[in-house]
């Protein structure tokens, strides 16, 4: 029993110390808790990307052989690749990490966090991968190639677009690029993109709603010419048949909407059997007015032009000859049939 009062009264005499009987004691342990509160905040807060992934270009940083670890992070913050040194260096050093940053060139991006880009450096640098996007590939498409390469795991790709709120599709523009083998997705869009704002954005303008729907256009020119003047061409009668409320019916449009309902397994497209064209999606120009919601590929510079300088001219209708390539174009549907009869049914 005595032991129990004994306890009570020291509790009691303990909170009464730190709580009652000296306010001065009680300001400073407050203010203690708040300062290691906010520490702790500031210090978690140095470590956050230091851009948002919208506004963040990869960035190649090198560590010459022979930098010191307080050298490496003043870079690191210099380039705006880092939020915080401070932050940076006591995760380094809590990590025991501090003395394993390896030398090398490096892609790293400012939309990583402190604790990405520590992790690439103490793993060190890793050899590039060679791939080559052609024109008119499309998400699914590229998503084929970069994991075939072992640059990304099958799916990342097309899994990482549908986590975004900005569309993807029409900016992974075609050209030889280079990637780290087990790249992050987000790592390999950003580079994607960065090529993107180089290339095509200083021909696509300022206005985003017309840049978009230029580049819808140009992936439709794309897939389903292959000159800079037949696409053109193409590029008039789409607009002339958009101005008098026509549906587009432009097939690789069918193609890109029956791939969407199964990416997985995918056997080509053509040729298109009639229940294709039944297929309901914003993407099928046979069943919805307009272009569709967005590009169905990766359009290059050539058809990105075409797009901004339709040819005019009296025709609403073209088709493709399978064995020359050559497009056909008709003023008529009597005389569209005609050429289809001609060159796709012989």
């Amino acid at each position: 029993m005595e032991g129990r009062v004994c306890l009570r009264a020291s509790s009691s005499s303990r909170s009464s110390m730190l709580f009652n009987d000296d306010p001065k004691r009680t300001i400073i342990g407050t203010a203690t808790i708040v300062a290691m509160l906010l520490g702790a905040a500031g210090f978690l807060g140095g470590l956050k990307p230091a851009a948002s992934f919208r506004d963040a270009d990869p960035a190649v940083f090198v560590v010459e052989p022979g930098s010191g670890f307080f050298e490496i992070v003043k870079g690191l913050s210099r380039e705006k690749i880092i939020r915080g040194e401070f932050s940076f260096q006591v995760l380094s050093m809590l990590t025991g990490s501090a003395g394993d940053l390896k030398p090398g060139s490096y892609s790293l991006s400012p939309s990583m966090s402190g604790f990405e880009i520590l992790g690439v450096l103490v793993r060190g640098p890793r050899e590039e991968i060679r791939v080559t996007i052609p024109e008119g590939s499309s998400i699914y498409d590229v998503d084929a190639i970069l994991s075939s390469s072992g640059i990304i795991g099958k799916g990342a790709l097309v899994g990482f677009a549908q986590s975004v709120p900005d569309a993807i599709e029409g900016k992974l523009f075609p050209d030889t690029y280079k990637f780290f083998a087990g790249s992050s997705p987000r790592d390999v869009v950003a580079k994607f993109l960065e090529n993107f704002r180089r290339k095509a954005e200083p021909l696509l303008g300022q206005e985003s709603d017309r840049a978009e729907k230029i580049l819808s256009l140009a992936s439709l020119l794309e897939k389903e010419v292959p000159t800079f003047e037949d696409r053109r061409s193409v590029a008039g009668v789409l607009r002339r048949r958009l101005d008098a409320g026509m549906l587009l019916q432009v097939d690789a449009t069918v193609c890109y909407a029956k791939r969407r309902q199964n990416p997985e397994n995918w056997n080509g497209c053509y040729p298109l059997n009639p229940l294709d064209f039944k297929i309901d999606s914003p993407y099928n120009t046979y069943l919805y007015r307009g272009l569709p919601p967005g590009p169905i590929a990766n359009p290059g510079t050539s058809s990105i032009l075409a797009a901004l300088s339709p040819e005019p001219s009296p025709y609403w209708f073209y088709l493709s000859d399978p064995e020359t390539k050559e497009t056909v174009f008709s003023e008529t549907l009597d005389e569209h049939e005609e050429n289809r009869v001609k060159y796709l049914l012989r």
